[in-house]
């Protein structure tokens, strides 16, 4: 008896991911995406360009059904031995080389021979894997290596940008939106993001720029059954992130001072690490805060999820960098809203898409005197119960739901490969 082959359709979809390094602790929203997209049926390869630098991982990292290759910078000739043993066929000719090196002298981007080696050896690799799309994170030489992979074996590819490639000065426009022009899709994660590239990019298609927010896992992240009062004393304050000048812990320490000098009863943990840490340890022993802020360190999500559901309310004070750079959707604030903890946060970027509807407190950024009267705001607020319980959580379920969002990329990446 014959059998009807199956059609394309009925095979899962495979989509390959290229990462600048993989895994990596302050990345948990790339993290979170791969789990999703695996428990919605899709096969992900992964292909870093970067062993893990700190060796901290997330604990829902052995969920990855997956394996990483990690595609390093080699000797040349070590690269040219890897490519000459894919079967005939697989590797692109001469042609499409040259199309791939023109874009890279086009661009100047660096270290060609390197970036043309390893482009031929991922694109032979996704070949034989069956690869229908690529991904990438960050505008950067993640996204890049992908066009470059499209140019070398037409495999369609999309990316998702964040911040540091969209705002900073240095970020080079031409090559954004020939990027752009390469991809399927582009995926920016706020509308605050969307409309900076459209404002700043001449001659960006628009049509392609999409707005998909990061998504929460909201099962991760349910909110304690045992939590304290939010009205309880003292005000604990949690506050996450890099200790670099965009995240404005200089402006929190500030503001916790005025605060305390003002008799509030405060208890401040501080989770995590970066280039700064020396610089505001510093600066609490000179605030005479040693006794109400705590450093805890870089800390896996686990952790963090613990102690978001012992605070009374999350602080972020967002600021933009030196450089221009900006935070732009900060994960941290989605997982307030999926725990409903209270937050207060600045007028920067995405944080007002994302504390909307009364879910928190939004101050001017750089301002020490606005942040505590965010917090004392917020607090009145908590304490009188005019912040609604539930509501937080309600608009993380609407908006910020990891399972609806992840959905909605992979029709984005279904649509690709069957046009690919």
């Amino acid at each position: 008896m014959s059998m009807t082959p199956s059609s394309e359709h009925d095979q899962p979809l495979k989509v390959g991911y290229i990462l600048k390094m993989f895994p990596r602790l302050s990345e948990t929203f790339i993290l979170n995406e791969i789990l999703e997209l695996e428990r919605q049926g899709v096969e992900v390869e992964v292909f870093s360009l970067m062993a893990p630098g700190d060796g901290r991982f997330h604990g829902s990292l052995s969920e990855l059904k997956l394996t990483i290759e990690y595609v390093l910078r080699e000797k040349p000739e070590s690269y040219w031995d890897k490519i000459s043993k894919f079967p005939p066929g697989i590797v692109p000719s001469m042609e499409r080389w040259q199309l791939a090196v023109d874009f890279l002298r086009e661009h100047s981007i660096p270290k060609e021979l390197d970036m043309l080696l390893r482009a031929v050896y991922i694109g032979a690799e996704a070949r034989v894997r069956g690869v229908q799309h690529f991904h990438a994170h960050f505008a950067t030489i993640s996204t890049r290596m992908a066009a470059l992979v499209n140019l070398l074996y037409d495999i369609p590819f999309s990316f998702t940008c964040h911040a540091k490639d969209i705002f900073r000065e240095t970020v080079n426009r031409n090559l954004f939106r020939e990027l752009t022009d390469h991809s399927a899709f582009a995926i920016t994660v706020s509308d605050f993001n969307r409309q900076y590239i459209l404002d700043h990019t001449p001659g960006i298609d628009a049509a392609k720029v999409k707005r998909l927010y990061n998504g929460i896992n909201m099962d991760f992240f349910e909110v304690p059954t045992d939590r304290s009062p939010l009205n309880a004393e003292p005000t604990k304050i949690i506050s996450v992130g890099r200790l670099v000048p965009k995240k404005g812990f200089d402006i929190l320490l500030q503001a916790i001072k005025l605060l305390s000098e003002e008799g509030m009863d405060l208890q401040v943990d501080i989770i995590g690490d970066g280039d700064d840490q020396e610089k505001l340890h510093q600066m609490n022993q000179r605030l005479g805060l040693n006794d109400k802020v705590r450093f805890l360190g870089a800390l896996p999500i686990e952790e963090v999820r613990r102690h978001c559901s012992e605070a009374t309310m999350m602080a972020l004070a967002c600021i933009p960098d030196a450089d221009g750079n900006m935070d732009a959707l900060p994960t941290v604030l989605l997982e307030a809203l999926a725990l409903d903890l209270p937050a207060v946060s600045t007028t920067l970027t995405g944080c007002p898409e994302i504390l909307a509807e009364g879910t928190g407190e939004l101050v001017e950024p750089g301002d020490a005197r606005a942040l505590a009267d965010g917090i004392k705001s917020l607090k009145s607020r908590v304490d009188s119960k005019e912040w609604k319980i539930g509501s937080a959580r309600s608009r993380a379920e609407n908006l910020f739901n990891l399972s609806t969002n992840v959905a909605t990329l992979k029709s984005h990446f279904e649509t690709s490969a069957r046009r690919g």
